[in-house]
């Protein structure tokens, strides 16, 4: 049976296929964007299928790409300190200087940030200084 069918066939049959299936899909999610492409008008295509003025403002919209910036800043920051720290003995100065940097960044505080902050401190510390860093002292960092 399967030998009747030529490959002429078949990528026939399965370009139809295709086509009606992406029309279906665009039928049903993009029906405004479909009735703007037959009638020739400009296509602005919103992914996820609805008007920008439908749409609903999260909170974090336009907070998160600044925050995203404000972390990378602060992450050279930190890098900065720990890279002149490799031979600073004292650890108290490492840890005031670590809290300034951090308090200069309050957006930052929220928990997600905080955490990602803390566990690079935790890591990174004893990687690039001599000293070792508790959780503690960690939490000191935020609260000075």
């Amino acid at each position: 049976m399967l030998e009747a069918i030529t490959w002429n066939t078949y990528f026939c049959t399965l370009a139809i296929g295709i086509t009606a299936y992406y029309l279906i899909i665009l039928g049903l999610y993009y029906p405004k964007e479909l009735c703007s492409l037959i009638s020739g008008k400009s296509l602005q295509f919103n992914s996820t299928g609805q008007q920008e003025k439908e749409r609903k403002p999260s909170r974090t919209d336009s907070t998160d790409p600044d925050r995203f910036e404000e972390l990378e800043i602060t992450v050279a920051e930190l890098q900065g300190i720990l890279g002149r720290a490799r031979n600073m003995t004292d650890k108290n100065l490492l840890l005031k200087q670590l809290s300034q940097i951090l308090s200069s960044h309050p957006g930052l505080r929220d928990p997600a940030y905080r955490v990602a902050i803390g566990n690079y401190l935790s890591e990174n510390i004893p990687k690039q200084t001599r000293h070792k860093i508790s959780e503690s002292e960690l939490e000191t960092i935020w609260t000075e």
